[in-house]
C-alpha cells in the first residue's frame, strides 16, 4: 500500500471539506486546522501550490489544480538509467529542461537531448561513467549541430548535454524545479542552439501559467543565476506591458 505523505493527507482534508468552492481563502483553511498556527498553514499552502495539488489565484486565495497528480515528471527509461549511475557515484546531479517540461507540451520530440547538471569537481568522472552506461555525451556550445551530425550518422544513443554547477538549490531527488527547469531550457534554446522551436517553448509557458504550475516570483530570482533576469521579467511582464512601449524598446533596439 503507497504511503500517503503528510502533505497529502492536509490536502486531502482540505479538497473533502471545500471541494464544492471555485476558490477558497485561508482562512477556509484554517477552519480546518484550527489548532495548527498561521504560519504553519502558509507555509503547507505554499508547499501544495509547488507540488501542484492547488493554484494561487492571488495573494491569500487558493484553487484546486485541474492537473492535481500530474507534477511528477515520467521516469524515462533514460531517465532511470542516469539516476541509476550517478546515485551510484555518490556525485551531486540534476537532471532538467524539456524532461522536466515535457508534460506540458502538446507535441513532444521523438528525440531530443537531456540537460545534466552535475557537480563541477567531479565533471570528468561524470562524463565517463556516463559514457560507459551508452550515452553520448554532447559539449554545450555548439548543440543543433551535434545533435543533427549525430542523427545523420544514425547514432542512436541518448544525447546528454552535461553543464557544470555548483549551485544545487532549485532541484529535489535530482530532478530540477519547474522554474529551474524553464529556465534552464530557454538559455540552451537561445544561447546553445537547443533543437527545440522558441515557439513550443512559448506554449509550454502559457500551459504552465494556465495551469498554475509556475512561480512567476521564483521565476525570476532563479534566472539571475543565469545572467537571464532582463529576458524573463519581460517574458512574465508581456501581459503588462502596451503596444507603445514595445515599439519604443523596438526602436531603442534598432538604434534609431
Amino acid at each position: 500500500m503507497e504511503k500517503v505523505s503528510a502533505l497529502e493527507k492536509k490536502y486531502n482534508a482540505i479538497e473533502e471539506k471545500l471541494r464544492e468552492q471555485t476558490t477558497f481563502y485561508m482562512e477556509d483553511v484554517q477552519a480546518i486546522f484550527p489548532d495548527m498556527k498561521q504560519s504553519s498553514i502558509y507555509w503547507n499552502l505554499s508547499k501544495m501550490v509547488e507540488a501542484g495539488y492547488l493554484k494561487r489565484v492571488r495573494t491569500g486565495v487558493y484553487a484546486f489544480n485541474e492537473w492535481k497528480g500530474k507534477t511528477k515528471i515520467a521516469l524515462t527509461e533514460d531517465i532511470k538509467r542516469v539516476q541509476e549511475i550517478l546515485d551510484e557515484s555518490g556525485f551531486g546531479y540534476f537532471i532538467s529542461g524539456l524532461d522536466v517540461l515535457q508534460r506540458f507540451m502538446q507535441h513532444v520530440p521523438e528525440q531530443y537531448p537531456m540537460l545534466l547538471f552535475v557537480e563541477k569537481s567531479a565533471h570528468d568522472e561524470i562524463i565517463n561513467y556516463l559514457l560507459d552506461g551508452g550515452f553520448a555525451v554532447v559539449k554545450p556550445s555548439g548543440i543543433r549541430q551535434q545533435y543533427e551530425d549525430a542523427i545523420l550518422a544514425g547514432i542512436e544513443k541518448k544525447q546528454i548535454i552535461v553543464y557544470d554547477t555548483e549551485n544545487f538549490d532549485y532541484e529535489n531527488d535530482g530532478i530540477a524545479t519547474i522554474e529551474k527547469a524553464f529556465v534552464d531550457l530557454y538559455f540552451s534554446i537561445t544561447r546553445n542552439g537547443y533543437p527545440l522551436s522558441l515557439q513550443e517553448l512559448v506554449r509550454v509557458y502559457q500551459n504552465l501559467v494556465r495551469l498554475g504550475n509556475i512561480d512567476k516570483k521564483k521565476l525570476i530570482t532563479v534566472s539571475t543565476k543565469r545572467n537571464l533576469q532582463s529576458d524573463i521579467r519581460l517574458i512574465v511582464e508581456t501581459p503588462y506591458i502596451t503596444e507603445e512601449a514595445m515599439q519604443f524598446a523596438m526602436i531603442l533596439r534598432k538604434g534609431e
